[in-house]
């Protein structure tokens, strides 16, 4: 961002706990789970609901989801019914790009405060009937996963991104050895994060009918490089991707408050980070991992930065295939690239993501001396990626 635009920073954070497919936070639904997360923050920051001017949340699998999805957030909450609202829907990057909007829209002066992030259940998914509104004469109907058909198919492609990224497998031969060394990595330090209350002060509790959730749910740490060799590669016949070295499916939700720097100060708020910058990439569809590696060594470009200025790389693990492809393309250290594990462990609720990342490195940044500067993204379904650049305050 250049010297005339305002200082933009993340002046707090607040994440759901990573709910595993039917697991413990199934039972809420999509839209109340981001009504949580906003609420969460809200009781964080020394504002008034009032003051917030803009709200952008991400939202992937929108069928049957309800109009405006990112309204409903709003109106559940504790905002005023005044506040407005939009909604994203970038898949996998629906998250943060809600949050660079959200950037955008304060560099521009339409906003002073907004809360940005996403949510998704893929638990709550629907099955749908396309084509049945035109009726049946005879034959057999068939359902088809929204969960799928919204967040984890190429349609330009008619390909699974599994799929896809097997191909990145062949171009780049990362073998699946390291694809599962990586993944086994992921759940260790996942589990060493929850175990030590890394990210304690950023959940929000969630209340299900059975209690209430405070607690990430989906690392292994138990799991060993034999048993994930034994997992079946259901994308292709002697493939390498399984269902142990890509990310889960999950639910979750995660905002930020993002503000002008001059006027946060102003009312008193210690922000935690700076949004320094962010970019977008797109490549042909069946690149979008490859994408991941350009927008990084893009922003770092624009932002005269290398790889070994940036402490922490939190890059959504979609697939370790992409994760050990970047890290190698850009000679990035195992212990920077998601030190505190990812997605591979705790699953990706596709347009939360984003959001739920943003707050966990805003709180690392102010809580951790050794990191004070921070990449965080992940790549797009139909060939991007999406990154944006923090430093502590």
């Amino acid at each position: 961002m250049s010297d005339t635009e305002p200082d933009i920073v993340l002046v707090d954070g607040a994440r759901t706990p990573h709910g595993t497919l039917l697991g413990s936070i199934a039972d809420v639904e999509a839209v109340d789970l981001g009504c949580t997360a906003i609420d969460g923050l809200l009781e964080r920051v020394v504002i008034d609901g009032a003051d917030v001017d803009w709200v952008s949340l991400g939202n992937a699998i929108q069928a049957g989801i309800g109009q405006v999805p990112g309204r409903q957030a709003v109106i559940k909450s504790e905002l005023p019914n005044e506040t407005q609202a939009t909604t994203v829907n970038e898949a996998s990057g629906s998250g943060l790009r809600a949050i660079t909007l959200a950037a955008d829209r304060i560099a521009a002066g339409r906003a002073t405060f907004a809360i940005a992030g996403g949510f998704e259940s893929m638990s709550n998914a629907p099955w749908i009937l396309p084509g049945y509104r035109k009726g049946r004469r005879h034959g057999n109907v068939e359902l088809e996963d929204s969960m799928l058909l919204d967040s984890l198919w190429d349609v330009n492609l008619d390909l699974h991104m599994g799929e896809i990224t097997e191909r990145l497998v062949d171009r780049e031969d990362v073998d699946r050895e390291r694809q599962d060394e990586y993944a086994l990595e992921s759940h260790r330090l996942a589990a060493e994060a929850i175990d030590s209350g890394e990210f304690d002060d950023e959940i929000v509790p969630v209340k299900t009918r059975a209690g209430s959730v405070e607690q990430d749910e989906g690392p292994r740490p138990d799991s060993t490089l034999s048993e994930l060799a034994e997992l079946p590669t259901p994308f292709r016949d002697g493939g390498t991707i399984t269902p142990g070295n890509a990310s889960k499916l999950s639910d979750g939700a995660g905002v930020v408050l993002l503000a002008d720097g001059d006027t946060a100060i102003d009312r008193g708020l210690e922000p935690m980070a700076t949004l320094v910058d962010y970019d977008l990439v797109y490549r042909n569809p069946d690149e979008f991992n490859e994408a991941v590696s350009d927008v990084v060594a893009t922003l770092l470009e624009q932002n005269d930065l290398a790889v070994d200025d940036i402490d922490a790389f939190w890059i959504n693990e979609a697939f370790a295939a992409q994760s050990v492809f970047v890290m190698d393309r850009l000679e990035i250290p195992r212990e920077k690239m998601n030190p505190c594990g990812g997605a591979i462990a705790f699953g990706h609720p596709i347009g939360a993501s984003g959001g739920m990342l943003t707050a966990s490195l805003g709180y690392q940044l102010r809580d951790d001396p050794d990191v004070s500067r921070g990449l965080i993204g992940m790549s797009v379904g139909g060939g991007g990626a999406i990154m944006a650049l923090f430093e502590e305050r």
